[in-house]
């Protein structure tokens, strides 16, 4: 009598489940999960409130869904996240900024020069209804100009706490007594600190072990590290104890270096996307700069930012054979870059300090999802829908991301058509 009831029970439940509408399904797709390195290939996926329900097999599927797209396959992975950007000054530069990056498949955005005002621009863009990406910030950076007192300092962490930011950066500080009273006051406030490698006004670092076991959660531009052969190993050893992570944000550097001719510059990622008149104008101040300096002086300068940056690649390998978690960001805030575009540009460079590409993306993916302990980052049942769609597997081949076929974000699918109307609408020239 047992069996015959079990029986009819997983009976009435396939029979449930078989007949359950679901909100969205994707069919005929290949998933590039990020769990592994391996694809699900010829797979549907159905969504319910913007959570994946059941991933399975295109051809044994009955999956029905109140909207259903066939991808015909092509892939989907999870969408990428921007870990270092800095925000417009203004706010009605802010939607060109976020239409740039979703073109590109960039759903997140880590904010690394703050503004009190930016809390009220994510309540006003990152809402239910909005496909604009998800803002992670900090308040007004600390450097060493701010001489605090412990009031101040007491005031500054409570309003990032009650005013729901996500952590404070640090450029640099005044000295060690104030990084301590800093410390401990977001220690009592459960606050995180990030930025810079510390240094003090004086030109000196933090004592190592205050530093290290600070709040610290993320270093950027692989700070304390390159440039400094005798303290190396025992801070890649600190790092992974206390489980830092880096953000090495390599192409700032890269079309930093001067490398480039003007003709060169002109051709970078995205410079389509940049008016005729800023153009002109970053081309002027480069021109003014070289000759001011020099045929000889302008290239020893290029020699030694390319030595410069094979120390980081080298670095970044030995950060990767350690284990150390690290996120992506081009920090593309200078001349001849652009929102969105240098994303590819960093994941390119990176293949010089060997990295797989499943060891790149995951920066971008899993590794940003681990840092803000969210619930996207992999393509698997139970996690959130938020993914890209692209013509060919990134595994093999990170071209493909050039070419953003659509974006499902927030319960919002932003497909091809939709998103060149929103190409179209971008270019200046």
């Amino acid at each position: 009598m047992q069996k015959i009831i079990l029986l009819l029970i997983l009976t009435l439940t396939q029979l449930l489940f078989s007949q359950q509408k679901y909100d969205v399904v994707f069919k005929n797709v290949n998933i590039v999960s990020m769990e592994n390195e391996q694809v699900l290939y010829n797979q549907n996926i159905a969504i319910i409130a913007g959570k994946i329900i059941v991933i399975e097999n295109a051809k044994k599927s009955k999956l029905k869904g109140e909207k259903e797209y066939d991808l015909k396959g092509q892939f989907i992975m999870p969408s990428l996240a921007d870990a270092h950007v800095h925000l417009p000054e203004k706010e009605e530069e802010l939607q060109r900024f976020f239409e740039l990056n979703l073109i590109n498949g960039v759903t997140k955005l880590r904010s690394m020069r703050g503004d009190w005002k930016h809390k009220d621009w994510r309540n006003k863009y990152n809402t239910t209804e909005s496909f604009y990406p998800k803002l992670y910030l900090s308040p007004p950076p600390i450097s060493r100009s701010y001489d605090l007192t412990q009031e101040q300092i007491e005031g500054f962490v409570k309003a990032t706490k009650d005013r729901g930011f996500d952590f404070i950066k640090i450029l640099s500080i005044k000295n060690q007594e104030i990084f301590k009273q800093l410390d401990e006051t977001c220690k009592k406030y459960n606050v995180s600190l990030g930025g810079h490698f510390p240094r003090l006004a004086s030109g000196n670092t933090i004592e190592e072990s205050t530093f290290f076991n600070s709040n610290y959660t993320s270093i950027e531009h692989l700070g304390g590290l390159v440039g400094e052969p005798n303290l190396f190993e025992s801070r890649i050893a600190e790092i992974k104890k206390q489980k830092i992570f880096i953000c090495p944000t390599l192409s700032w550097y890269s079309i930093g270096s001067g490398q480039y001719s003007y003709e060169e510059l002109q051709k970078l990622p995205g410079m389509e996307y940049v008016s005729n008149e800023s153009m002109k104008e970053w081309l002027e101040k480069t021109k003014q700069y070289r000759d001011k300096i020099g045929e000889q002086a302008y290239k020893d300068e290029v020699a030694k930012e390319l030595k410069d940056l094979e120390e980081k690649y080298q670095v970044i390998a030995r950060l990767q054979k350690e284990r150390v978690k690290m996120i992506l960001s081009p920090d593309a805030s200078s001349k001849y870059m652009s929102a969105g575009f240098n994303m590819l540009t960093e994941m390119e460079l990176l293949k010089n300090a060997n990295l797989s590409n499943f060891e790149i993306l995951q920066m971008a993916t899993t590794n940003f999802a681990e840092f803000f302990n969210e619930n996207y980052g992999k393509l698997s049942e139970g996690k959130d829908a938020d993914f890209i769609i692209i013509e060919n597997n990134p595994l093999e081949d990170l071209k493909t991301l050039k070419n953003i076929k659509g974006v499902y974000y927030n319960q919002k699918y932003l497909d091809d058509k939709k998103l060149d109307l929103i190409k179209s609408a971008l270019k200046v020239n």
